[in-house]
């Protein structure tokens, strides 16, 4: 068994290839590793159904500017490995990159500017109690909680304005995905609320600033929240002449789920219309 790794130019994504995937295999669950030697599934190939020899998937929350270590593992319908495979990878970054991640819909992601993510607020659970004649209190505490900030993000175009609006209110968590050295890494979010705002009151200005209240997650299950592929069988009708001329043009079908069709933006939920 063999794993691949290439980069996805349009959403600085890894695009993950297996091929020679060992007869009886039934699944295969692709995961990575980065310095801190933890592993991390690949959304959309944890215990993925395989029933050729090749798999593909792509990898959007790859953190930027860190070498990775992929691991491809392939079972039978027991549940036994059958093989693994391994390839090194890192995602290069130039400056002042920052992407806002679509966990349901990785395509929605776009690169945004971070204006400010000064402080991180961290909850700490506790009870003082105060004690007749005593200066100091009693004080129960508990572990503090994952902290809460403020993220303010600008924007310079309508269509960017209508796609952090889609990422920010589906309702699923996002990855705010930066440099490493700008403090931040892969930092997974819930939205708890945002403002938009216009940074020019002139209304044909399309500039914006996102003011977003954020509570840090952990990383969403990669078996449950697993991503929606972009790709339509209308788009693909229109995109190809014949079955044929799709089969010598796409390698595999997890690679035609996503290819990039025009205008990509499907937001869960659909905010009202501004012309009815």
């Amino acid at each position: 068994m063999v794993i691949a790794a290439t980069l996805d130019p349009v959403k600085l994504a890894a695009i993950l290839d297996v091929t020679a995937i060992p007869a009886g295999s039934t699944t295969i669950t692709v995961s990575r590793k980065g310095p801190s030697g933890i592993a991390a599934s690949v959304r959309g190939a944890t215990k993925a159904s395989v029933s050729g020899t090749t798999f593909n998937v792509h990898d959007y929350e790859i953190p930027l500017g860190v070498t990775v270590t992929y691991t491809a593992e392939a079972f039978n319908a027991s549940g036994t490995s059958l093989g693994t495979a391994t390839v090194v990878f890192t995602v290069a970054y130039t400056d002042c990159e920052a992407w806002l991640v679509d966990i349901a819909r990785p395509t929605n992601s776009l690169q945004i500017l971070v204006e400010s993510m000064n402080e991180l607020t961290f909850p700490v659970p506790a009870g003082v109690h105060r004690v007749l004649d005593r200066r100091a209190p009693v004080v129960t505490a508990l572990p503090a909680w994952t902290p809460t900030s403020d993220l303010h993000l600008l924007v310079g175009t309508q269509d960017e304005r209508d796609s952090v609006r889609a990422v920010l209110g589906t309702g699923y968590p996002i990855l705010l995905r930066t440099r490493p050295d700008q403090g931040i890494g892969n930092m997974y979010l819930a939205v708890t609320g945002f403002v938009e705002e216009r940074l020019i009151s002139l209304g044909t200005a399309p500039e914006r600033r996102f003011r977003v209240d954020v509570v840090q997650v952990d990383r969403p299950d990669p078996s449950v929240y697993v991503p929606t592929a972009p790709n339509t069988y209308a788009n693909v009708r229109n995109t190809y002449s014949s079955y044929s001329a799709l089969k010598a043009a796409v390698a595999s079908y997890q690679a035609l789920a996503y290819l990039y069709p025009p205008g990509v933006l499907d937001p869960v939920t659909p905010w009202p219309p501004d012309d009815v």
